[in-house]
């Protein structure tokens, strides 16, 4: 999932670049995108992204856009990944040790 940013740099946006040339790999972004972000353009479904880099690379990814609040709690976000069943998540947004406690949350 993209982080509320945009995609505009950072740790949503670093495995973004490296992940957007591969159709097995997919962006879910969820709720609201600010237009001018690359979150938003990817919506559209370009043929061709710009990377961080200034390089320009294929969108073979899949990108999804969901309706998902920012501010869900433990019990919205467990349910939300129950249904997805992601083979893997990255939790990459948020104070370390908080982290680590929605990880050991989210494996047992």
């Amino acid at each position: 999932m993209e982080s509320p940013s945009g995609l505009k740099s950072g740790l949503s946006r670093q495995p973004y670049d490296i992940w957007c040339y591969d159709k097995k790999n997919a962006c879910v972004i969820p709720g609201y995108v600010v237009e001018g972000t690359l979150a938003k353009t990817i919506i559209n479904e370009p043929k061709e992204v710009s990377l961080m880099n200034g390089l320009t690379a294929p969108l073979n990814m899949q990108v999804h856009y969901i309706s998902f609040s920012a501010h869900a709690d433990f019990a919205q976000a467990s349910m939300f990944l129950k249904e997805l069943m992601p083979p893997n998540i990255i939790l990459f947004h948020g104070e370390a040790n908080e982290m680590r406690r929605l990880k050991q949350k989210l494996i047992t």
